[in-house]
C-alpha cells in the first residue's frame, strides 16, 4: 500500500508540474475596488463623454457591460479583452473599453445608465478575471 501511495504522489506532482501556468492556478483573478460612471461629462470630464478611450462610441446596450480600469491594471490588457466581473454575487461579463485617471489603482468602474445609478451602486469590491482577448 505505501509503495502504491508513493508512486500516486509522484504521478501527481508531475501532471501538477506539466500544467500551464494558468491552468495550476484557477483563481487567477485581481480583486479590484469597482466604482461606476455613466457616459455624462460630470463623470468623465470630457467634451464628448459618449466616446471611450478606445474610441468606442457608447449605445445603450453597452451599460453594465463596459469597464474602465486603472492605469495599474490597463497596462496588462488591450481594448476588447473581456472579463468576468463578480460583485456582490452577481456575474457580470464586461469588456475593457475605457481608462481611469492616472491616480487610480486597482480599481475599475463599471458603466451604468445614469448618474443616479451609479449613487445607488456606489462603492464595492469585485473580482476581476480575464476570459477572452481581443485578437
Amino acid at each position: 500500500m505505501r509503495k502504491f501511495l508513493k508512486r500516486l504522489t509522484a504521478f501527481a506532482i508531475c501532471v501538477f508540474a506539466a500544467l500551464p501556468a494558468n491552468a495550476a492556478s484557477p483563481q487567477n483573478f485581481h480583486q479590484v475596488k469597482v466604482t461606476a460612471y455613466a457616459a455624462v461629462p460630470r463623470c468623465t470630464k470630457r467634451v464628448n463623454p459618449t466616446i471611450t478611450a478606445s474610441e468606442h462610441r457608447i449605445t445603450p446596450k453597452d451599460h453594465y457591460r463596459l469597464v474602465a480600469l486603472s492605469p495599474d491594471l490597463a497596462k496588462r490588457y488591450q481594448f476588447g479583452d473581456r472579463f468576468r466581473l463578480e460583485i456582490d454575487g452577481a456575474t457580470y461579463i464586461v469588456e475593457y473599453q475605457d481608462k481611469m485617471p492616472v491616480q487610480h489603482r486597482k480599481k475599475i468602474d463599471f458603466l451604468l445608465p445614469s448618474v443616479s445609478a451609479c449613487f445607488e451602486f456606489g462603492k464595492k469590491v469585485g473580482k476581476l478575471q480575464l476570459i477572452g482577448r481581443d485578437k
